[in-house]
């Protein structure tokens, strides 16, 4: 019969292990467009994963000790019932935040309310069928933990590859919602074949099992310990993999994937953790990434992506190996699992709370990898049996040694020249003081996610000159060298998605006004704090604070802004942000924008290719689209110009615009379409 058990138990697990980790990146997808795309929506959501595990994992844990095994069946099987009456777990628009002082714990609460309830569930599947085949008699049911994070590590890599390019955002939800279901039926069929064979358990009782009683305290920290470092490790990897590159779902669950399969293969059976292997090659791929860094900054992201996932993975093995290596008896389980939860999520609010209070840049991922190194070389010294003084035993304490001087002076590297620095939950913005030694090129620059949001010369003659690609033969100031033809006295309209430096302010007259919709607070601060555009700039300018879609949308319900010139500039990372890329986005500009006005895209073409996404928008729109490319191209320092919409002909053949209509990035003329229930940058990206 434990056979039986067991062949029904297991897909129940992977099941579960599977709904646990999809909706991860699928809710944190569905929210990522209301919080403007920021990454750290999803440092934030894995936050209240980890605390909703904690209580899956305490109320498995809590509930086992007093009740019957009848008991905990009726009482699981009653909490599935009310979990759905939570489905589907589709946030409502109602949900679309206005200006949060606090995003993160909005998103907890958001969360709480759609999916807290299953999620909280599903996660104490695991340690409960554990704990059911102990009863049972099953000799090794943590062998089972193994199962129920295969099933996870699918669920996470089938969403990029599968589920997020196939079905739409809300079928998604839906589809899993139903999937839920299905494991509400698969769990109450496990507790009544529990019940079924109580009567040939070796213990019908909980309270019979006998040496009941917790572990010692030293071991409990331990296990919190490992399981908190594994956590830093993961959350730190994410923000440091996402603070140079663009968001994208596809670098959320690389590094939760690998997280999970560290714990696949620790837990699948003795010997699968050998720390004389790991420990060595940690450090070793620990120095690497640290000084691939710092030779080479931004460039070669995708090395440098791979190497930190690298480091990361082997750490994970050696946190990972060493919870496996402490694991405790059957009757200890559930605790077990509470305690590595806790310290799951104790980790997470190191990483999405702490960390940005204490550290004005992402230290904690080298804190993270110096901790985890001196942690392997501890329990490497301690397991070699060599003397302590033993050549073999200092080889190890060398590397860290050197880990730890690379990553202090990568830190004392980045902060050369950064003369202002701000972190929050969009990130950390800096304002850096280049090109000291030439007139020509002496300026203030703002960064933010590795990309340069704007910058000014220094010297008095030149500073009223807009930088890099904003210049007045770029797409930009082509479009608005037209209009003020056009307009003349009655000057232009402007508006502008994302503030930067506020360099297109430059180009204002006294007759022009200009509205831009920024997300991040402290942009807007350095802006007015370290650069003078907006001061200088002869236009009346405002800045509304949030997201620029959801600004734009609820201006509809006073009218029409009529904008003669609406500039998309909210880039982050070189990524399009997808939610202002999309056909319901556009027709909410067109609603903002006269008949006759212009629409214009910046767009990079570093990591992805948005071409054919914007000729498949001017197409549905009604709009001729063309490309122009910025003059100064390589001195810009990215692959960077402008769409430029417009149904008005009398722009495109004017002849300094003519003359500048650029080929396409991709030399094609392929289109694609998104739209808010479809689109993925996987479709975009540059893989070459």
């Amino acid at each position: 019969m434990n056979r039986l058990m067991v062949f029904v138990f297991i897909p129940t697990m992977a099941l579960s292990g599977f709904l646990l980790f999809q909706v991860q990146p699928m809710m944190a997808r569905f929210i990522l467009p209301w919080f403007g795309g920021s990454a750290t929506t999803w440092t934030a959501s894995m936050l209240f994963f980890q605390a909703a595990l904690l209580v899956g994992y305490a109320y498995a844990h809590l509930f086992t000790r007093p009740l019957t095994l009848r008991g905990q069946v009726l009482l699981h099987c009653g909490l599935i019932l009310l979990g759905l009456l939570s489905l589907p777990i589709t946030p409502a628009d109602a949900w679309k935040p206005d200006e949060v002082a606090n995003p993160t714990l909005y998103i907890f609460l958001l969360l709480t309310v759609c999916v807290g309830m299953p999620y909280a569930i599903l996660s104490a599947t695991s340690p409960l069928l554990q704990n059911w085949l102990g009863i049972a008699g099953h000799r090794t049911p943590s062998q089972f933990f193994a199962v129920s994070n295969f099933g996870s590590f699918l669920g996470l890599l089938s969403y990029p590859f599968a589920v997020d390019p196939l079905l739409a955002t809300t079928a998604q939800t839906r589809w899993w919602s139903v999937a839920f279901v299905a494991f509400g039926v698969l769990m109450a069929g496990c507790g009544l074949l529990v019940l079924a064979v109580r009567g040939r358990m070796a213990i019908a009782h909980p309270q019979a099992i006998p040496d009941r009683e917790l572990p010692g305290m030293a071991i409990t920290i331990k296990w919190g310990f490992f399981s908190a470092l594994g956590s830093v490790l993961l959350l730190a990897t994410t923000n440091s993999i996402t603070s140079y590159v663009p968001v994208n779902p596809f670098l959320w669950v690389v590094p939760l994937s690998l997280y999970l399969l560290s714990f696949v293969i620790v837990f699948a059976g003795p010997g699968a953790y050998r720390p004389a292997f790991y420990v060595p090659a940690f450090l070793a791929m620990t120095i690497f990434a640290l000084v691939f860094a710092i030779v080479y900054e931004d460039d070669y992201a995708a090395i440098r992506i791979t190497a930190e996932l690298a480091a990361f993975a082997l750490g994970c093995m050696i946190c990972h190996g060493e919870l496996a290596h402490r694991q405790p008896p059957p009757r200890q389980l559930t605790f077990y699992y509470v305690i590595m939860a806790a310290g799951g999520v104790a980790g997470g609010l190191f990483v999405s709370l702490a960390a940005p209070v204490i550290f004005p840049d992402y230290w904690e991922f080298p804190l993270g990898l110096l901790t985890t190194g001196l942690v392997g070389v501890h329990v490497l010294g301690l397991r070699s049996g060599a003397p302590l003084l033993a050549p073999r035993r200092l080889v190890m304490p060398a590397l860290l040694v050197v880990a730890l001087g690379a990553a202090i002076y990568g830190i004392v590297e980045d902060a050369t020249d950064v003369i202002s620095q701000r972190r929050n939950f969009y990130g950390v913005l800096k304002v850096v003081e280049e090109g000291k030694g030439s007139r020509l090129d002496h300026r203030l620059s703002m960064y933010q996610a590795g990309e340069n949001q704007g910058e000014q010369m220094l010297d008095a003659e030149l500073r009223r000159l807009p930088a890099c690609d904003f210049g007045a033969d770029s797409g930009l100031g082509l479009a608005l060298d037209y209009l003020a033809g056009r307009n003349g006295a009655a000057g232009r309209r402007i508006g502008v998605i994302g503030l930067g430096a506020g360099m297109l302010a430059t180009y204002g007259k006294p007759s022009d006004s200009v509205r831009y919709y920024e997300l991040n607070p402290a942009v807007t601060d350095m802006a007015r704090s370290h650069f003078s555009y907006l001061k200088d700039s002869a236009a009346r300018i405002d800045v509304a604070h949030g997201d620029g879609r959801l600004l734009l949308e609820r201006e509809i319900a006073a009218g029409s802004r009529q904008y003669d010139l609406l500039h998309i500039d909210a880039f982050r990372g070189n990524a399009p942000p997808v939610h202002l890329m999309t056909k319901e986005a556009f027709d909410i500009y067109l609603r903002h924008l006269k008949s006759d006005g212009l629409l214009v895209v910046t767009s990079h073409s570093d990591y992805y290719s948005t071409s054919s996404l914007l000729r498949g928008l001017a197409d549905k729109i009604g709009m001729r689209v063309e490309w122009f490319e910025a003059a100064n191209f390589e001195d810009c320092g990215s692959k960077v110009g402008f769409a430029v919409f417009s149904r008005d002909p009398g722009f495109f053949a004017a002849d300094k615009v003519r003359a500048r209509i650029s080929a396409w990035p991709d030399h094609g003329t392929g289109r694609i379409l998104w739209t808010d229930q479809s689109s993925s940058l996987m479709s975009l990206m540059i893989w070459h």
